[in-house]
């Protein structure tokens, strides 16, 4: 279903009709449509990497979402545990790469944190607003100094807002 125009023009004493009532009953799923606007995914394996100087896509295959927006603010979100590939204790950057273009800084993207003794769970909610309405692609990079790897069940997802 469609969004429609609502009806401005009342008139005081104008009876509601049906095609009023189902107007509004179509925008309101419309509305509930595009509030649940999301893609997903969940990772089944690990993920493992050597050093990465520059940033690079984590998995450019399932961490790389695509979602069409009505136009608007985006949440985007991950969660996942990090353990350091060697014996030696690492620092790991994360950052979004929409529509081809990193969000954050060349050195730290947009998060820089510690893997540090056996495992490190790190997570991020953040808010693109303002995108314009189409299809839209997120990918999710990491950059790091030594061996890292992302434990299987880590969860990446885009919703508009």
């Amino acid at each position: 279903m469609a969004w429609t125009t609502p009806k401005t023009d009342w008139s005081t004493g104008e009876l509601v009709t049906a095609a009023d009532i189902n107007a509004i009953g179509g925008n309101l799923v419309e509305l509930r449509r595009l509030s649940t606007t999301i893609a997903s995914h969940t990772t089944t394996a690990d993920i493992t990497t050597p050093y990465v100087p520059q940033f690079a896509d984590i998995d450019s295959h399932n961490l790389n979402l695509t979602l069409v927006t009505a136009g608007g603010d985006v949440l985007v979100h991950f969660h996942g545990v990090f353990i350091r590939g060697s014996g030696d204790d690492t620092d790991n950057c994360l950052d979004i790469v929409l529509d081809g273009n990193r969000q954050g800084d060349d050195e730290n993207g947009f998060m820089r944190f510690g893997v540090y003794g056996r495992r490190r769970a790190q997570s991020f909610t953040r808010l693109i607003q303002n995108l314009s309405a189409g299809s839209h692609a997120f990918k999710l990079q990491w950059r790091n100094w030594k061996r890292v790897k992302l434990y299987a069940g880590a969860q990446f997802w885009v919703r508009e807002i």
